[in-house]
């Protein structure tokens, strides 16, 4: 049975999920700035059997604090410690991405946040791996470009 917390999760997910949908629909040319870029990149899958789940998601936060310079060295595979950052002061739920040679490249998504947060605390979530799935660094995308693009897959399991 889903408490309120499971569902914020399972709403999260489904969000993911609709976007790598989405991508199935749209052609190579549809373009929307900062919300339906690489559509195909994000997936959320969660099997309330076993209680794993799989989330893909795009990093934020990237233009700041030297990131964008830290993603010129990350590469799709490499793997990502999700950190749990309580006294982060835009957001108490937050999760920061580091690299295993500590390179901060961004966080969690806020709304992601605020639906693990609360699972991933009371020791009901754990995520058991992560790393990069998709990156286009900053030197490869159009000159326009404010900042490069990170998604970071992560697997794991929730308990009931």
């Amino acid at each position: 049975m889903k408490n309120e917390k499971t569902e914020a999760f399972c709403k999260e997910i489904e969000k993911l999920h609709q976007r790598f949908e989405l991508s199935k629909t749209v052609g190579p040319d549809y373009y929307e700035p900062g919300m339906m870029e690489y559509l195909d990149q994000s997936e959320g899958i969660y099997n309330e059997s076993t209680g794993e789940f799989l989330i893909r998601f795009e990093a934020r936060g990237t233009r700041y604090d030297g990131r964008t310079e830290m993603i010129e060295m990350v590469h799709t595979g490499d793997p990502v410690n999700i950190v749990r950052e309580k006294d982060n002061p835009f957001n108490a739920n937050n999760f920061t991405l580091v690299t295993l040679h500590d390179r901060n490249v961004g966080n969690m998504p806020a709304d992601l946040c605020n639906a693990i947060a609360p699972l991933y605390d009371s020791g009901e979530l754990v995520f058991s791996s992560a790393s990069v799935s998709f990156v286009d660094p900053i030197t490869k995308r159009s000159r326009h470009a404010r900042q490069a693009v990170l998604f970071v897959e992560a697997r794991g399991t929730l308990t009931l």
